[in-house]
C-alpha cells in the first residue's frame, strides 16, 4: 500500500511538473509576441506621423501645381472644351496608344499602386495589344506589370525622389515625348487625391507631339500670330505636356502619402486589438500556472 501511495505521488509530481513547465513556456512565448506587436505598433504610428506631415506638405505643393498646370493649359487654348470640339482625341478609329501609369518607389500605401494596375489590365484587355506601348513610372507599378505585359513595356522609371520637383518632371516629360512619337495618344493614369481616405484612378489623354502642332491653329497663341511658329510651337508642346504631367504627379503623391497614413493607422489599430488579445492569453496562462502550483502544494500536503 505504501509502495502504491509513494508511487501515486510520484506521478502526480512529474506530471505537475511537465504541466508547470509547458504553462511557463506558453507564458514567455506569449510575452515574447506581445513585445513584438508592440514594437511593430510604435513603428506604424510613427510612420503615420511622417505620412500625415508629408501629405500635409504635398497638398500645399498640389494646391500650388494645380494653379500653375491649369493656368498653362489656359494660356495655349481658349478652353478645354472648345479644343476638345475642335480636335477630340477619341474620334480616332483604333488609335494607338501610349500608356503612361503612375506608380510610387515605396510601398506601405494601401491599394493605390495595385488599382492603377488592375485598371490598366482591364483597359488593355479590351483594346488591340499590337497597338498599345506602355512606359510605367514607379517602382512598385512597374513590378506589378512586367508578368502581366512583358511584350507591351516599352521603358520604365524610378527612383524619381520625393518630393518631386518640376525639373524632374521635365526629364521625365521629355522622355515620353521622344517614346511616344508615331503614337496617336499619350494616356496617363494616377490616383487624384480626394481626401484623406479616398483616392480615385484618373485617365487624362493627352497629345502626342504631332496632333498638337496640327492643333495649334485652334489656339489662341496661334491667333495672335507668334513671331516664330516653328519655334514656338514645339516649346509650347513641352510646357503642355510637363504642365499636365506635373499636376498628375501631385495627386498622386498626396494619394500615396494619404493612403499610408490610413494604412498605418489601420495597422496600428490592428497590432492593439492582437496585443489585448494577447494579454488576456497570458493571464490566462498565468493563472493556470499559479492554479498548478497551488495543486501542487495541496497534492503535496495531503501526501503527507
Amino acid at each position: 500500500m505504501l509502495s502504491k501511495a509513494v508511487y501515486r505521488f510520484n506521478s502526480q509530481q512529474v506530471f505537475v511538473q511537465q504541466t508547470r513547465r509547458t504553462f511557463a513556456v506558453n507564458e514567455k512565448q506569449i510575452k515574447l509576441r506581445m513585445k513584438s506587436v508592440q514594437s511593430i505598433e510604435k513603428i506604424t504610428k510613427a510612420m503615420k506621423m511622417v505620412a500625415a506631415s508629408k501629405m500635409r506638405g504635398e497638398l500645399r505643393r498640389l494646391d500650388d501645381g494645380k494653379n500653375f498646370g491649369y493656368k498653362s493649359v489656359d494660356m495655349m487654348f481658349k478652353s478645354d472644351q472648345y479644343l476638345q470640339r475642335k480636335a477630340p482625341l477619341g474620334d480616332i478609329h483604333d488609335a494607338s496608344e501610349f500608356l503612361v501609369p503612375l506608380s510610387s518607389d515605396k510601398g506601405l500605401c494601401g491599394g493605390i499602386n495595385s488599382n492603377v494596375v488592375r485598371e490598366l489590365k482591364a483597359y488593355v484587355k479590351e483594346k488591340n495589344r499590337s497597338k498599345i506601348r506602355i512606359m510605367p513610372v514607379g517602382e512598385k507599378g512597374s513590378l506589378g506589370m512586367i508578368r502581366p505585359f512583358p511584350d507591351l513595356i516599352k521603358n520604365s522609371i524610378s527612383d524619381i525622389g520625393s518630393p518631386c520637383n518640376f525639373p524632374t518632371i521635365m526629364g521625365i516629360s521629355d522622355q515620353i515625348q521622344r517614346q511616344a512619337d508615331g503614337y496617336d495618344k499619350i494616356v496617363v493614369y494616377y490616383n487624384e487625391f480626394k481626401s484623406a481616405i479616398s483616392q480615385i484612378i484618373r485617365r487624362m489623354e493627352l497629345m502626342p507631339r504631332k496632333r498638337f502642332l496640327d492643333t495649334m491653329k485652334f489656339s489662341r497663341l496661334y491667333s495672335q500670330k507668334l513671331p516664330d511658329k516653328n519655334t514656338s510651337n514645339p516649346a509650347l508642346y513641352e510646357l503642355y505636356l510637363t504642365s499636365n504631367l506635373w499636376v498628375a504627379f501631385l495627386n498622386n503623391a498626396a494619394s500615396e502619402q494619404s493612403a499610408r497614413m490610413s494604412a498605418m493607422e489601420n495597422a496600428s489599430k490592428n497590432a492593439k486589438e492582437i496585443v489585448g488579445k494577447l494579454n488576456l492569453q497570458y493571464n490566462k496562462a498565468r493563472q493556470a500556472r499559479i492554479t498548478m502550483e497551488l495543486v501542487e502544494i495541496i497534492s503535496g500536503a495531503s501526501a503527507l
